[in-house]
């Protein structure tokens, strides 16, 4: 059978086939306040029963009116209005002729949702509703119900693990955190849950236990509910501290001891301070420009305490800049420091230090493996921006899907038809 002019229009266009173009208009919709283009179209082939495959337009019985959304043209929705005609089977009886454009009841076309999907995956609802003409409630519910089907063949797409990192993120104002699984090889998102706690991690474990049998490493901070919950599910998992939120950690605790200094100096000499000292002595030593590096020159003649504070910050941190240290020298290095540390007068940094040795085990398996959270920092950076895209979500498990679809494995293998 020869194609027609608008039947391909309509194929290419708008994946829509087997029917052709007779009239196109367009109309302005009094509910959604927006111009509408609306392509009456005819089917081409015959009308066939849904049982047995006669086929015959004699046998056309009556006919209902139907209007599909099928996408968009200058930001423009466009329907198209066609005939569903039921045949009268002189074996089957009376029977609803089959249309190929949606699927069962829907009212948009079965092209529409990967359109939409890779539309939502890189925009926001309101950006998305006006580039296809829909209201911003329709693509809500469109996207949901899309993303919903698509979770559910979610744990065959998620790969085996065998080396994760741990971490959370606040999704909400008001301390709402969320546990977040990341795969280090590909640094894709595996799974959230809401909260942080121990529950909310076995759950997330246990929503791909088949994906976790493999699972020998894992990067985390010094969150003990996280910790347990690995160590309880998967035993043999070594845990590994993230070198990064060690630092700062002493980072921290280098602020706390220089306010506790600051609060016994005139207020003249705790705004220099403030205003020159903190951040230098925040920043390691290679990254510092010349000014800085100038004012640590000073530091050091004009305020021997603060200036002492960053050399020990500096020793500790340089441990993890060296590439070929054993485990066991990494090991001496470290309760050297800690002892020097001990003798000192830092109130803060003693408390560290003594934290330092009662967990070195744990933080001298970094020696071992030399894997960070870096790749679990960087897509929960992502994810902030989703939030900030989205203007927060009330549903947790629309953001779940939002995340996944962006950062997970949501949309691996989605095939598009534009």
């Amino acid at each position: 059978m020869n194609v027609t002019l608008s039947g391909q229009l309509l194929e290419v266009l708008f994946g829509v086939q087997g029917y052709s173009i007779v009239s196109v208009q367009e109309v302005f919709n009094k509910e959604t306040n927006q111009e509408e283009v609306e392509l009456e179209i005819k089917q081409e082939r015959e009308s066939t029963c849904p049982k047995c495959g006669l086929k015959g337009n004699k046998y056309r019985y009556d006919s209902d009116l139907k209007k599909i959304y099928v996408g968009s043209i200058l930001c423009k929705a466009v329907y198209v209005v066609f005939k569903v005609y039921r045949v009268k089977c002189p074996h089957c009886g009376v029977l609803t002729d089959r249309q190929t454009i949606s699927e069962g009841k829907s009212r948009y076309s079965k092209s529409v949702p990967p359109m939409l999907l890779e539309y939502t995956k890189h925009m926001d609802n309101a950006s998305v509703s006006i580039l296809l003409g829909l209201s911003k409630s329709t693509v809500y519910r469109m996207d949901l119900a899309e993303l919903g089907k698509l979770s559910e063949e979610y744990e065959s797409k998620v790969p085996q693990l065998s080396s994760i990192c741990v971490d959370e993120i606040a999704h909400r104002s008001g301390h709402n955190y969320a546990t977040v699984i990341t795969n280090q090889d590909d640094g894709k998102i595996v799974w959230l849950e809401p909260e942080r706690t121990t529950d909310s991690l076995l759950s997330a474990y246990r929503k791909h236990p088949k994906s976790y049998e493999t699972l020998s490493v894992a990067t985390m901070d010094f969150w003990k509910p996280f910790e347990f919950a690995t160590n309880s599910l998967y035993p043999d998992c070594k845990i590994i501290y993230d070198r990064f939120h060690l630092s700062r950690l002493i980072n921290r605790t280098i602020e706390e001891e220089r306010r506790e200094y600051q609060k016994e100096l005139q207020k003249d000499k705790r705004k220099y301070i403030k205003k020159h000292t903190r951040w230098v002595l925040l920043r390691r030593l290679a990254n510092c420009n010349e000014r800085q590096i100038d004012r640590l020159d000073e530091l050091r003649t004009t305020n021997e305490y603060l200036y002492n504070l960053y050399l020990l910050k500096e020793d500790f941190l340089s441990i993890f800049d060296e590439e070929l240290i054993s485990r066991e020298s990494a090991k001496e290095y470290i309760q050297n420091w800690a002892s020097k540390v001990l003798t000192t007068g830092y109130n803060k940094l003693i408390r560290f230090a003594k934290n330092l040795l009662e967990r070195i085990d744990k933080i001298l398996d970094w020696f071992d493996y030399r894997i960070t959270n870096a790749k679990a920092e960087g897509v929960n950076n992502v994810i902030k921006t989703l939030l900030k895209r989205g203007y927060g979500y009330k549903n947790f498990n629309y953001f779940r899907l939002k995340v996944l679809q962006k950062c997970g494995y949501l949309m691996q293998g989605l095939t598009h038809t534009f």
